[in-house]
């Protein structure tokens, strides 16, 4: 994987402390993250959440992360493995653990064009259920 300040600088994005050490907390992380968690983990920097929610407005802009809402009013946020790829992944939420993860060994084809004249800004696949620790207590 490319360092935090290697996807910055492709991105054509200053590479600041705050900046550098964001990308490396979701470059860590094991599936989307909240604004909230995020900003607990950059908190020993020293960053506050103006300049973090700033960071990732602009990260998204550049795509160099995505964004994903699960039907829950709260925005999470993950690195774009595939930003030039005609495909994207899908999203999973535990519906008892709450536990939210990118499914990026399933690829679904982006979707550009439509006929009626529509036009695709956004593409958010998600699926809800039970995760498989979850799945196994029920046994």
């Amino acid at each position: 994987m490319d360092s935090a300040g290697q996807i910055l600088r492709r991105a054509g994005l200053r590479c600041t402390t705050g900046r550098l050490r964001i990308l490396e907390v979701l470059q860590k992380a094991k599936g989307p993250m909240t604004h909230q968690e995020i900003l607990a983990a950059v908190e020993p920097v020293g960053l506050n959440r103006v300049t973090v929610y700033r960071a990732l407005d602009a990260f998204c802009q550049a795509d160099i992360i995505h964004r994903v809402e699960m039907g829950d009013r709260v925005w999470r946020f993950a690195l774009c493995l595939y930003e030039d790829a005609p495909y994207c992944h899908p999203h999973f939420a535990c519906r008892a653990c709450g536990r939210v993860e990118c499914l990026d060994f399933i690829r679904v084809p982006r979707v550009n064009e439509t006929r009626n004249g529509y036009k695709i800004e956004e593409q958010e696949v998600y699926w809800k259920g039970l995760c498989s620790k979850c799945a196994a207590n029920l046994s």
